[in-house]
C-alpha cells in the first residue's frame, strides 16, 4: 500500500512537471513572434547579428526575456534543492542581462507575448501584472505612488510608449495605446488610446475624443 502511495506521488509529480515545462515553452513561443531572427536556425541568427545594430539589440533583448521565462519557471517550482539552485542560477544570468539592457522587470508579473522594442530603462514593481501581449518601448516606470502603496494591473494587448510613467492601483482595461511621455494616474478604459500629462483620452472605440482622465 505505501509503495503504490509513493509511484503514484511519484507519477504526479512527473505530471506536473511535464505541465509546467509545457507551460514555460507555450509562454516562448508567443514571446517569440517578433523575435523571428533570434529564434530561426543558426546561420540566420549569425547573418542578421551581423547585419545592424538594431539586430544585435534584438538578440540581447530577446535573451532577456528567455532568460526571465527560464527564471520563473524555476521561481515556480517545488522547494527543493534542485529548483533552489536552478532558481539561483536563472536569477544570476539575468541580472547580468538587466546591466546590459536596462530592463528590471521582475519575475510573474507580465503575461505570455511580452514585446520590448530598444535597449533603455524599463522599471516595473514585482506587484505590478501585465496582460498578454504587452508591447513596451525604453523609459518606463510602472510601481506604486508610495512604499507599500498598491500597483498598476494591464489589460491584454497594451502598448506603453517611450517615457511612459504609470503610477498607483489603477487599472488600464484591454487595447490601450498609452503615447509617449505620458504619465497614466488613474484608470484607463479598454479600447483607448492616452497621452499626455495628466494623461487623456484621444481616442476610444476608434472614435477621436478629448477626454480628462
Amino acid at each position: 500500500m505505501h509503495l503504490g502511495n509513493n509511484n503514484w506521488e511519484m507519477g504526479a509529480n512527473i505530471i506536473m512537471k511535464n505541465e509546467r515545462n509545457r507551460q514555460m515553452n507555450d509562454i516562448l513561443m508567443q514571446d517569440s513572434i517578433n523575435y523571428q531572427t533570434q529564434t530561426s536556425g543558426w546561420w540566420v541568427k549569425i547573418k542578421n547579428n551581423l547585419m545592424a545594430d538594431t539586430i544585435s539589440d534584438q538578440k540581447y533583448i530577446w535573451k532577456y526575456i528567455s532568460t526571465l521565462r527560464h527564471a520563473e519557471h524555476w521561481c515556480n517550482k517545488p522547494r527543493n534543492i534542485v529548483s533552489l539552485v536552478g532558481k539561483c542560477y536563472w536569477l544570476w544570468r539575468l541580472r547580468k542581462l538587466s546591466y546590459k539592457t536596462g530592463f528590471q522587470i521582475p519575475c510573474n508579473v507580465c503575461a505570455a507575448g511580452l514585446t520590448i522594442w530598444h535597449f533603455g530603462m524599463i522599471i516595473i514593481n514585482e506587484n505590478t501584472r501585465i496582460g498578454k501581449n504587452c508591447t513596451m518601448r525604453p523609459d518606463i516606470v510602472i510601481g506604486h505612488k508610495y512604499p507599500g502603496g498598491p500597483c498598476p494591473t494591464i489589460g491584454d494587448n497594451v502598448t506603453i510608449g517611450t517615457g511612459s510613467r504609470i503610477f498607483g492601483g489603477v487599472t488600464i482595461g484591454d487595447n490601450v495605446v498609452i503615447g509617449p511621455l505620458c504619465v497614466v494616474l488613474k484608470d484607463v478604459p479598454s479600447n483607448c488610446t492616452v497621452v499626455g500629462n495628466p494623461a487623456r483620452i484621444i481616442r476610444k472605440d476608434g472614435v477621436k475624443v478629448d477626454i480628462k482622465l
